[in-house]
């Protein structure tokens, strides 16, 4: 790669990526002001606003030529490509990101080769300067923790951050909830949410085809658990609206006054609200089906 192919790959390589922060800005504000749920759920999430900043800076930092913008941006797009099939359960738009990844991977290219060329002949050529390392480096550890911990909730290795339908809990996560006891064989979970940190069985709220399930380890370490099964649950009461900060509370009762117990639930992409609509649709089948028989 010459000069003038360097030059051409860095400016086609900030052109992808500004209608790259273009396009997904516009599918953030679209599902956002729709309140999207399905497959655009996942931007429906004021925090795309940040990854929208941050593809937008990129863009920028490639037009002036920045060996660590272009850096940045590829890995950031290969990795938020990884965390949406993983997220969706599916590969979706390969052959447009596969355009998108060749641009982005010609402008690394270009900015390293267009650097290599000005040290090599530009007599008055100045490296970085220093303080770049020092707010570079912070910050790339800072972000690439953040996508590691993103991936880990993704994959099952640590709780998801969002409440997850059955049909997306990972096989060992079912088989630990079966091993100790909490759900039964054959049982079946239609949504799940653990605001554990660590392990799932630091707490859970669970839905199943049978009954809803709260769980946590107290002070002692121990597992308690409260149920309710369908048929017994009378009311279902919003304590507290979550935010993006913080989750919804619900609190279930049953047929007796002491029979209650509280619920915790992420609002991430409207978990929260499909859980509850689950549980009523249940409970008002159950109840037709008893009013049948």
């Amino acid at each position: 790669m010459d000069r003038t192919q360097a030059l051409k790959a860095i400016k086609n390589g900030a052109i992808a990526a500004t209608v790259s922060g273009v396009f997904t800005l516009g599918i953030v504000i679209f599902a956002l002001s729709s309140s999207a749920q399905g497959d655009l759920a996942t931007w429906n999430d004021p925090a795309n606003f940040i990854d929208v900043v941050l593809v937008f800076l990129c863009a920028f930092g490639i037009y002036r030529k920045s060996r660590t913008a272009a850096v940045v941006l590829l890995i950031y797009f290969i990795v938020s490509k990884i965390m949406i099939a993983l997220s969706m359960g599916q590969v979706r738009g390969l052959l447009v990101s596969l355009i998108f990844l060749y641009f982005f991977a010609r402008a690394v290219q270009g900015t390293f080769t267009f650097h290599k060329l000005e040290r090599a002949e530009n007599p008055a050529y100045k490296p970085p300067p220093r303080w770049y390392w020092f707010v570079g480096i912070p910050f790339g550890v800072i972000m690439f923790s953040l996508v590691g911990m993103g991936l880990l909730t993704m994959t099952g290795t640590l709780p998801s951050t969002e409440v997850l339908p059955g049909s997306r809990l990972p096989s060992h996560q079912v088989e630990t909830l079966l091993s100790e006891r909490i759900i039964d064989e054959g049982e079946q979970v239609e949504y799940f949410y653990s605001a554990g940190l660590f392990s799932i069985l630091e707490d859970g709220n669970l839905l199943t085809d049978q009954r809803v399930i709260s769980y946590f380890k107290n002070e002692q370490g121990e597992l308690e658990i409260y149920e309710l099964y369908l048929p017994e649950i009378s009311d279902v009461i919003l304590i507290e609206e979550g935010s993006y900060l913080n989750d919804s509370i619900y609190q279930l009762h049953g047929q007796t006054e002491d029979a209650w117990f509280n619920i915790v639930l992420s609002t991430e992409m409207g978990g929260d609200l499909e859980f509850i609509q689950r549980l009523k649709r249940l409970i008002y089948e159950q109840q037709q089906g008893a009013g049948m028989d």
